[in-house]
């Protein structure tokens, strides 16, 4: 299993904080998006000799997706089938 850490800025994570508190789900997404981008392209850039397989991704992703729950906590409400639909996704974008 591999463990990634961001490092995240006191301004960012102060911008993280607020969004968080005010239950802002796209300004979350696209700070911690931001935020991951150099680790992504360091990542990319290494070379590895190991694939990860099904299983151990589902792993990974239940991980994330937990990990991600705890700093939102549990009273964050979920998107609606709308918000997750082609339409609502390009709502602004035609």
């Amino acid at each position: 299993m591999t463990t990634i850490t961001l490092q995240l800025s006191p301004e960012l994570e102060q911008k993280l904080r607020e969004s968080i508190a005010r239950h802002d789900a796209q300004s979350i997404r696209q700070l911690l998006a931001d935020a991951f981008a150099p680790t992504v392209e360091v990542l990319l850039g290494q070379k590895t000799d190991t694939e990860i397989h099904d299983d151990e991704f589902e792993i990974i992703a239940d991980q994330l997706a937990d990990d991600f729950a705890a700093c939102v906590g549990s009273d964050a409400l979920p998107l609606s089938d709308y918000a997750v639909s082609r339409e609502g996704i390009y709502e602004e974008h035609p």
